[in-house]
């Protein structure tokens, strides 16, 4: 089964407080990959904050860059739709309906530190950290 990372995982990696490369060589059979939504985020924050620019860029290049990065499709769209329907938008962001719907779909679980988010979505699996 695919592990799919949220950008929590990747912020709490980048400052210190979780060693993802650690958990990536305790589950060496688990294929990584981002949703393209997390990839969004991640480079929003390489583009958004230009005095981190620089330093960001290169760490985050040399983590994510060779982690496949999962296209959010037509399926992914009517998931998320389903979901934020379902669940009333229930303090959960559009971005975290669309990157549940990903791993639902594509039956992938979902490594986040966000548990209050996404143990609310029906069905999807969890990766434990």
């Amino acid at each position: 089964m695919s592990t799919y990372i949220d950008a929590d995982v990747i912020a709490r990696w980048e400052k210190g407080t979780f060693d993802l490369l650690i958990w990536i060589g305790q589950n060496p059979d688990e294929p990584i990959a981002f949703p393209a939504t997390v990839w969004q985020q991640l480079t929003f924050g390489i583009f958004a904050w230009e005095p981190m620019r620089a330093a960001k860029r290169n760490r985050y290049l040399l983590l994510i860059g060779t982690v496949p990065v999962i296209p959010f499709t037509r399926s992914h769209a009517v998931q998320a739709a389903k979901l934020a329907a379902e669940l009333k938008l229930s303090q959960i962001g559009f971005a975290d309906f669309q990157i549940a719907a990903t791993a639902l779909v594509d039956d992938a679980e979902l490594l986040t530190f966000n548990q209050a988010h996404f143990s609310r979505v029906p069905g999807l699996k969890l990766a434990t950290v």
